[in-house]
């Protein structure tokens, strides 16, 4: 893998994510407007394993559904690489983002045009022919169009992760001390954390109205609640330092975590790029490591005594790995 200019990432990434998605999902809608004056007022928009129809609605949720998953989902996906890239940050995660957006949009286009074409002329959607062969069709299509997106962008090496010691406070004999720090997502990844939960629970509304089977809209709306759930309890943290170590507990008061004195080997202040490095945003786990990593910038990073690596953005990172890395080196030298 070699250096990537950041103006052809961006320009590659831009290409897949946002420009190859709008035009398969323009092309699907232009095929469901001609095909809708002929289906009927009710169609098929669900089929069982058998591949035969069981879920009817109304036929103006495919053209609603095309357009929130057609270009929702690649804006999501946009907004949450394009503003990394740009800073110069790089790392096969954001190829495979570029490629999923692609891959998506191409199935979901093939999918939504063909459940449309597939019941022309019919009077009853409870006619509606098997879709297994249009998923066959949007599988394809979409693997090739993955494909081809992968090889669209290029090959860059992994982020270097830039850190260096904690170090400059010095405790004495029985002095104590106690730092706190917030770890909170940026204002970028709260919007589009945000965006995400208000475009799921609109899917949700939207499929519950149009007359969808009970169980589908119960479960789509458990899925927008859960999702919600955890937005809430992953988006900030109180981080605390003291004489039992390094404490990160959510702002919900679940989830915690927790970094003895005793299984500290060393504490550095790194640079994190949660994309670049865990492969995105939240909690996250990677070779080597573990991290609450809600931000891009400044992280306290305490090699364990096992070798893994537990990292957390957090605010004054510098401090608090400073004052974390005394506290473990005169708990070392009074245990010994």
């Amino acid at each position: 893998m070699t250096d990537v200019p950041p103006t052809l990432a961006v320009r590659r990434f831009t290409l897949v994510t946002l420009v190859i998605p709008a035009i398969l999902t323009l092309a699907a809608l232009v095929v469901q407007l001609f095909a809708l004056p002929h289906v009927p007022a009710t169609i098929a928009v669900h089929w069982g394993a058998s591949g035969q129809a069981d879920g009817f609605g109304p036929a103006w949720t495919q053209i609603v559904l095309s357009v929130v998953v057609g270009f929702g989902l690649p804006l999501l996906f946009a907004l949450i690489c394009l503003p990394g890239l740009r800073r110069g940050d790089n790392g096969p995660t954001y190829r495979l983002m570029g490629t999923i957006a692609s891959a998506m949009s191409a199935l979901m286009a093939v999918l939504f045009a063909w459940t449309i074409v597939a019941q022309r002329g019919l009077e009853d959607a409870k006619d509606a022919p098997s879709v297994l062969p249009g998923m066959a069709w949007a599988f394809g299509i979409a693997i090739v169009v993955g494909i081809v997106a992968w090889f669209l962008q290029p090959k860059a090496a992994p982020r270097n992760v830039t850190s260096v010691p904690a170090s400059g406070i010095t405790l004495v004999d029985g002095e104590q001390a106690v730092w706190f720090g917030t770890a909170s997502m940026g204002r970028g990844a709260t919007l589009v954390i945000s965006g995400a939960c208000v475009v799921l629970a609109g899917a949700a509304l939207v499929v519950w109205f149009a007359g969808a089977p009970a169980g589908i809209g119960i479960l789509i709306g458990v899925v927008a609640l859960v999702v919600v759930a955890l937005a809430l309890m992953t988006s900030a943290f109180h981080v605390r330092v003291d004489a039992s170590g390094l404490a990160v507990t959510s702002f919900v008061g679940f989830p915690r975590f927790h970094v003895a004195l005793s299984d500290i080997r060393s504490v550095d202040v790194s640079d994190v790029s949660p994309m670049g490095e865990f492969g995105g945003y939240g909690i996250r786990t990677t070779v080597g490591a573990f991290g609450v990593v809600l931000r891009r910038g400044s992280a306290i990073t305490v090699t364990r005594a096992s070798g893994r690596r537990f990292v957390v953005t957090v605010d004054d990172a510098a401090r608090g790995g400073a004052l974390l890395q005394a506290l473990a080196q005169r708990a070392a030298a009074e245990k010994s």
